[in-house]
């Protein structure tokens, strides 16, 4: 039983590091990313975070314009549903209220 316990508790461990470890590497890429600049203030072809920063997905083909299609169709006005008045009605209705409110 506690062998077992200790194997739990190795993998709680490093799923912990492993998400720690991630979280950090985002927080330094990103303020490696904020924090650099050229001296020139521009961007440059040879910079691998300048390139990295202004990727953009290029489409291989436009796609076609899809046609525009007037669809034109009857429609037809269901009759309105009849709702009961009451949804539930009490069929072991035994006596009636009291005549007179007694005071206690």
């Amino acid at each position: 039983m506690g062998h077992n316990g200790e194997i739990i508790r190795s993998g709680k461990s490093w799923r912990i590091l492993l998400a720690l470890l991630c979280m950090l590497l985002v927080v330094v890429a990103g303020t490696a990313q904020v924090a650099h600049t050229h001296a020139d203030g521009m961007a440059h072809a040879d910079c691998s975070l300048c390139v990295a920063a202004h990727v953009t997905v290029q489409r291989a083909k436009t796609p076609a314009p899809v046609p525009s299609v007037a669809v034109v169709t009857v429609l037809e006005a269901e009759p309105p549903s009849v709702l009961p008045i009451a949804l539930l009605t009490f069929a072991l209705f035994t006596r009636p209220p009291p005549a007179g409110i007694v005071p206690a």
